[in-house]
């Protein structure tokens, strides 16, 4: 114990020895005090005014005046600090250990210059050879000034911040302007009444507003530790052009959207940040959900979910990389900035109920699971909904290849025939389903370039149903067919087969099979559609299945662009007579939708036994010819079929034996 009370005595002692020393003979050391420092610190400290103390009951005080202290030999201002005065309060034990700490620090119209060069030299590490930042033993625990203004600049990430601040009864006020990430910004806000800067405990009240770019920003709520913003709880608005213009501001990728407003709470922990529990508006589209990143590992990670109720077409810019219609074309042709993608990795859901669109484009849902891992972004599954059936599949984008990689692998599913044509009038009253698939692989930096770089296969087809037949009379160009129709009344006629089946390398798409078979006439096609240059190249060959005398059964040619087809018959051959019912023209063996075609059929296929006849060997087929043998028959169905074109139900065809099922399709070629 005896040891215990001779320490005590010892601190005593020191105590008041030090307290008479500051009594009397503190200005003294106002000379080597400045030299000590600016011998450490290799920059001029100088205390023009006077250094006395200030009688406090906790903490030894004192106040210098008139304080400057010198900046770095590169920084481009002479000075890093100035002040008319400095007050500081100082905890004596922890100078034992050899630490400073200052209870309170008190600044009279102060002026800071913070700078970072573009060689990542910090102009308050006081080493030129230390430049990181470590441990300090210097510790701040609160901040007050009267009016401050600090300027913040840093050349590597191009930011240059000059901020006034002030406290009153209120607490803390700031005003900011000037450049960050080399865009214009302004901010403004007030804080609480004591700036603390090592309190890690205690939560910081702050509302603030500004403005970075074309950036909106608003946050009240707390900060916790702000020196090191350990700890985030904030009520957020945001809004902006476009969320990707985000990137600039917390260099995060986003993609490319319409302009955006949302709000909802921001909150920060131990190594992650979310947005939790927001609402918005993108567009015209309404956005819901929460959004968190982790920011431990090698780059942020983006996880969760968004929803939306309505979502506008124009809005989903997105999903093919641009906000903006092309003014030449129609794919479209704004890159996809890889660069970015390796700034964050994404596990992210969108869920859109309904899809706001022109009324002609039958679009109706949406659902993606976006996955980012090392600059290559899937959507798995990727799914559209359309016209009362899907689109779905994989989507895939390696950005890690110059230019992009990029593999498409959809399932056409069950899209109803008259839904796909909502505008016309006479389609209403056709039954069919249509189904298909689209594999292609291609490289480029936007969708226009990987489309027009791709090779695979397209291909989709019907298999049975009905159809206007006023609308196939004028695809004959069966004038008088179509009259009587319209005099007699539109009634379906029966869909044997319909295929537009393409092979495609390097973006042009030839047909393998282009056919659309009914009761009343046959369409036969051929050409090719360069994606690359967007035109059309088609020609349609309607051949009547009967003998109008009206009948001009003249090609139909597809030519023009994407944005501007042009279709015209064949005027040297108009006029011409039908030549009654053609069997279907020679197909490729290898068509796309074949294997599509034997998947979990139970009923005879109209179009699997065209295709049987249309592939086999050509002298079989000239002598089946000459021998009269008539082509496969349409597949009867119940009396029932023409209730259900009439709006009824849709009609159950004659159930056959299952035959078995076929593989998955081949995957797109590469």
């Amino acid at each position: 114990m005896r040891i215990f009370k001779w320490t005590g005595g010892i601190l005593l002692a020191l105590l008041v020895l030090l307290a008479l020393f500051i009594a009397f003979g503190l200005s003294t050391l106002k000379g080597p005090i400045t030299r000590a420092v600016s011998n450490a610190t290799g920059r001029e400290l100088v205390i023009d005014g006077r250094l006395k103390p200030v009688w406090t009951w906790v903490h030894p005080r004192f106040r210098a005046e008139k304080v400057t202290f010198g900046n770095a030999d590169w920084a481009s201002e002479d000075l890093m600090f100035q002040a008319d005065a400095v007050e500081v309060s100082v905890e004596l034990l922890p100078l034992l250990i050899g630490r400073v700490v200052l209870p309170e620090v008190h600044l009279a119209r102060p002026i800071v210059n913070l700078e970072i060069d573009d060689e990542g030299r910090k102009n308050w590490l006081l080493k030129p050879d230390e430049q990181s930042e470590g441990g300090s033993r210097v510790a701040i625990h609160a901040l007050t000034f009267d009016e401050a203004r600090l300027r913040y600049a840093d050349a590597e990430r191009d930011i240059d911040l000059d901020v006034a601040l002030a406290t009153d009864a209120q607490g803390v006020s700031f005003k900011t302007e000037g450049i960050y990430k080399g865009l214009p910004a302004t901010g403004e806000g007030r804080g609480g009444q004591v700036l603390a800067l090592k309190d890690t405990g205690t939560p910081y009240p702050i509302d603030a507003t500004a403005m970075i770019g074309a950036t909106h920003f608003k946050a009240k709520g707390t900060l916790t530790n702000v020196a090191q913003l350990s700890a985030l709880d904030l009520a957020v608005e945001l809004r902006g052009k476009t969320v990707s213009e985000l990137y600039d501001v917390v260099g995060i990728a986003f993609p490319e959207t319409t302009p955006y407003a949302t709000r909802g709470r921001l909150v920060k922990g131990d190594k992650m940040i979310a947005y939790e529990k927001f609402t918005g508006k993108v567009g015209e589209s309404d956005i819901a959900g929460t959004l968190q990143f982790d920011l431990g590992g090698k780059r942020a990670f983006m996880h969760g979910e968004l929803e939306s109720r309505v979502m506008d077409l124009a809005d989903l810019g997105f999903v093919v990389g641009t906000s903006e219609p092309r003014d030449k074309g129609v794919l479209p042709d704004m890159p996809f900035d890889s660069d970015r993608w390796d700034s964050i990795d994404a596990d992210v859901r969108i869920k859109a109920g309904s899809i706001k669109r022109p009324k002609q484009l039958p679009l109706e849902h949406l659902a993606a699971h976006i996955v980012m891992r090392d600059k290559v972004l899937t959507l798995e599954p990727l799914e559209f909904g359309i016209a009362g059936g899907k689109i779905a599949g994989t989507v895939k984008l390696d950005g890690q290849k110059d230019p992009i990689a990029a593999t498409a692998n959809l399932r056409v599913s069950d899209l109803s025939l008259p839904k796909l044509f909502p505008t016309i009038k006479e389609g209403q009253a056709s039954i069919g389903d249509i189904n298909g698939l689209i594999e292609l692989a291609g490289r480029g930096d936007s969708v226009g370039e990987m489309l027009g770089a791709s090779n695979g296969k397209v291909g989709v087809f019907i298999d049975g149903g009905k159809i206007s037949r006023f609308m196939m009379e004028l695809v004959a160009l069966d004038l008088w067919g179509a009259a009587r129709v319209k005099m007699k009344g539109d009634q379906p006629v029966g869909i044997r087969c319909g295929i537009a089946d393409f092979g495609v390398k390097d973006g042009l798409m030839n047909t393998n099979a282009f056919v659309f078979d009914t009761d009343v006439v046959n369409v036969e096609g051929s050409g090719n559609v360069n994606l690359k240059s967007e035109e059309l190249n088609l020609t349609l060959n309607p051949h009547p299945k009967d003998r109008s005398i009206a009948s001009l059964n003249s090609p139909l040619y597809i030519r023009g662009t994407f944005g501007a087809p042009k279709f015209a018959p064949d005027w040297k051959r108009l006029g011409t007579k039908g030549a009654g019912a053609l069997v279907m023209g020679v197909l490729n063996p290898l068509l796309a939708v074949l294997p599509l075609l034997q998947e979990g059929k139970e009923k005879e296929s109209p179009c699997a036994a065209l295709i049987a006849e249309a592939t086999k060997p050509a002298k079989q087929s000239a002598k089946e010819a000459k021998a009269g043998v008539p082509r496969p028959p349409a597949v009867e169905t119940k009396k029932k079929d023409d209730s259900a074109a009439a709006g009824g139900t849709r009609p159950e065809t004659d159930r056959a034996p299952p035959k078995p099922q076929a593989g998955p399709p081949a995957a797109a070629t590469q």
